[in-house]
């Protein structure tokens, strides 16, 4: 009679698999914009998704980065879609166009970053992508030129207009 319930067990447990896979997207260069992405492998129908994503970013001479991480499915093919960067928060979840997507874009300093996603797959050999991009953030002083520039082509434009009438 108790094999009966170990063989029940074993198959109820065999029902629904899991995913628990590291994903590397490796080092991201700082001197300008980069991207890195890949996909994850086949899921069976009702696989729970316990994924971690991995990525690095260095620094030249600035101390942080902005940063976006996305991960995309169609619409439904994984419920309870959720994911957290590790250290900063939750992804953002969305839903535009039968698409689903988590997404978490900030400053992030030099240094090694993981991303844990989760939820349950509905269909038969679904995937999702994830992409993570990395930009220089601008000095300071890039903005103050930039609102110098402003002023010089306002003060131009209004000196114009003053000659004008």
């Amino acid at each position: 009679m108790k094999l009966k319930f170990i063989a029940a067990g074993i198959l109820a447990a065999a029902s629904f698999s899991a995913s628990a896979a590291t994903y590397n997207l490796g080092i991201l260069d700082p001197s300008g914009f980069d991207t890195r992405a890949s996909i994850t492998t086949n899921f069976a129908a009702n696989s729970v998704i316990d994924d971690l994503w991995t990525f690095k970013l260095l620094t030249p001479s600035s101390a942080s980065f902005g940063a976006l991480q996305t991960f995309s499915v169609p619409d439904g093919a994984i419920s309870n879609f959720a994911a957290t960067l590790v250290g900063y928060g939750d992804l953002t979840w969305a839903s535009v166009a039968g698409i689903q997507s988590l997404s978490w874009a900030g400053p992030l300093a030099a240094g090694s970053y993981e991303v844990r996603v989760s939820g349950l797959t509905g269909l038969q050999n679904g995937q999702y992508v994830g992409t993570v991009s990395a930009l220089p953030v601008p000095e300071p002083e890039t903005y103050g030129m930039l609102l110098g520039g402003l002023a010089l082509v306002g003060f131009a434009a209004r000196r114009r207009a003053r000659k004008a009438v």
